[in-house]
């Protein structure tokens, strides 16, 4: 099962993950995709009526989207209910040095 963080829009990217150990080899383009939302409680309550599973990760919730394909199905329901959504990199600007 893949699950995706759900991030606030105001939050730092790496707190999404608290500080989730990085692979051991990785690249400048090493990213974790996600939800970035403008409120990630109203998110997950939407989100579990709609029998999506969440799971707690991290210190944050995260939701399980199979086939990933359905991200852009959750992102329009979360923007239909008034919760401002989009797909981001939630370790964007990562580099290994």
């Amino acid at each position: 099962m893949t699950y995706y963080p759900i991030v606030s829009r105001n939050q730092r990217q790496m707190e999404a993950v608290n500080h989730r150990p990085l692979p051991d080899f990785y690249m400048e383009d090493f990213s974790i995709l996600g939800l970035q939302v403008s409120d990630c409680r109203r998110a997950a309550q939407i989100l579990d009526a709609h029998s999506f599973l969440l799971k707690n990760s991290d210190g944050s919730m995260a939701v399980n989207i199979e086939p990933a394909t359905r991200i852009r199905d959750i992102v329009q329901l979360l923007k239909e209910r008034g919760v401002a959504c989009e797909i981001a990199d939630v370790a964007e600007g990562m580099y290994q040095g």
